[in-house]
């Protein structure tokens, strides 16, 4: 039904747009036409020259303890649940997950019964203007969507670049727009996102080579000059533009 009211009402727009080439490669198979891309870049921020808030201190962590940072909707299909099963196979490091969903309950209790409650940490969502403040804590990011539909294998999502702009280097899964960023400017690691013993094994690597972590961080600070809507928004202004100088030749 929704594909039948998809087609007919393509034939009315003027411009198609698409958040990356993954689903934009969809719709040309699907419809026969590559639309626009435009990716939702976040703002260019600089959150290491800001003031923070001592994810350690707030949770009572030790100093030296490696904060694994996952922040986003707590929802099924984030690789959450594999995430508390990876944690017992992690060398060090506590787990932290700031956001609040539907199964937040239900992951709780999971910690609970695995006894896993000094591993894992939980704080509510915060506002999005002060994510970034907690986000650039952590040694590591997550970013470990499981395969459960188009929207999670296509994704691009925003926590991915949020966790590039803070200087985080990524646990991602090895999909294609995430392997894309991670493999392709070499900000973390791409593992299979439904095997917790594959998660682990790329939180170990990075745990256990502080040179290539620091290489990997240092390259996050490299890729948010390229993905970052300052320069992402000329591509979206120029569709405006084609748009008006078009109706104008009418």
């Amino acid at each position: 039904m929704y594909g039948i009211s998809e087609k007919f009402l393509l034939r009315f727009t003027d411009i198609c747009i698409h958040e990356n080439d993954t689903r934009a490669a969809y719709i040309e198979d699907r419809y026969h036409f590559y639309p626009k891309v435009v990716h939702n870049y976040p703002n260019k921020v600089y959150p290491e020259e800001a003031t923070g808030i001592d994810i350690h201190q707030l949770l009572d962590i030790p100093p030296l303890e490696p904060i694994l940072l996952y922040q986003g909707g707590v929802q099924t299909g984030r690789g959450l649940d594999k995430l508390i099963e990876a944690t017992a196979l992690f060398d060090r490091g506590i787990v932290v997950i700031i956001g609040d969903g539907r199964i937040k309950a239900d992951l709780q209790q999971r910690v609970m019964d695995a006894n896993l409650e000094e591993r894992i940490k939980f704080l509510p969502k915060v506002p999005l203007q002060d994510l970034l403040a907690y986000t650039k804590n952590a040694y590591l990011g997550f970013q470990i969507l499981n395969n459960v539909c188009f929207n999670h294998y296509s994704a691009s999502s925003n926590k991915l670049f949020e966790y590039v702009m803070s200087g985080v280097p990524v646990i991602g899964s090895n999909f294609p727009e995430i392997r894309k960023i991670v493999q392709g400017e070499q900000v973390g690691i791409v593992v299979d996102s439904h095997d917790p013993v594959s998660v682990a094994a790329g939180v170990n690597t990075l745990l256990a080579d502080a040179e290539l972590h620091e290489k990997m961080r240092q390259n996050c600070f490299l890729a948010r000059e390229k993905y970052n809507w300052d320069k992402e928004k000329v591509i979206f202004l120029e569709i405006y533009k084609e748009l008006e100088d078009g109706h104008d030749k009418e």
